[in-house]
C-alpha cells in the first residue's frame, strides 16, 4: 500500500522537475541570412531591401514583371472557371496575385528613377488599377480584373522604357 502512494506523490515531483528544465532550455535562433537584394532573375524577394541596386537590374526586373504578367494576362483571357456566386475565381485570384507583383516590383526603382515624374505618374495609375481589383474583391468582374492588369502592364511597360532611356520626365 505504501508503494502506490509514494509513486502517486513521485508524478508531480518529475512534473515540477520536467518543467523547471524545459524553462532552463534556451530557444534556438535560425542563423540569420543575409539580405537578398533585387535582381532580374530574383526581382521580388523577401528582403527589406527595397530598391534595384542599378538601373540596368531594374529594367531587367521590369522585363521579367511584364513578361509574366502579360502571360498571366493571356492564360485568364481564356474566361474565368465559374465559381459560387459572390466569389472570385481562381483565374481572378491569381491574376490579382501576379498582377500585386508586378507592383511591387516597379516600386523597387533605383534613385535614378524613383521620385521622377515619369515614376511618380506610373505608380499612381498601378495603385488606381490596383485599387479597382482589390476594392470589389471578391465579387469584382472578372474582365475588369484583367483591364486592371493590362493597365498595370502598360505602366510597367512605361516605366521600362523610361528606364530603359533614362527619360524621366524631369527637365534637363
Amino acid at each position: 500500500m505504501r508503494a502506490p502512494i509514494l509513486s502517486l506523490l513521485a508524478v508531480p515531483a518529475l512534473c515540477l522537475g520536467l518543467a523547471a528544465g524545459a524553462g532552463a532550455q534556451t530557444t534556438f535562433q535560425a542563423p540569420s541570412r543575409p539580405a537578398e537584394q533585387p535582381s532580374a532573375a530574383n526581382p521580388n524577394p523577401n528582403s527589406a531591401t527595397p530598391q534595384a541596386p542599378d538601373m540596368q537590374t531594374y529594367v531587367g526586373m521590369l522585363q521579367r514583371a511584364s513578361r509574366e504578367l502579360r502571360q498571366e494576362i493571356s492564360r485568364s483571357e481564356g474566361g474565368a472557371r465559374p465559381t459560387q456566386p459572390g466569389a472570385a475565381s481562381p483565374d481572378t485570384i491569381q491574376l490579382m496575385q501576379k498582377t500585386r507583383d508586378a507592383w511591387q516590383v516597379a516600386e523597387r526603382a533605383p534613385q535614378g528613377l524613383s521620385g521622377t515624374p515619369v515614376y511618380d505618374n506610373a505608380m499612381r495609375e498601378m495603385k488606381n488599377r490596383f485599387a479597382d481589383i482589390v476594392q470589389g474583391h471578391p465579387a469584382v468582374p472578372h474582365g475588369q480584373s484583367l483591364d486592371a492588369a493590362r493597365g498595370v502592364l502598360q505602366s510597367l511597360e512605361t516605366l521600362e522604357r523610361a528606364a530603359s532611356t533614362g527619360s524621366t520626365g524631369q527637365p534637363s
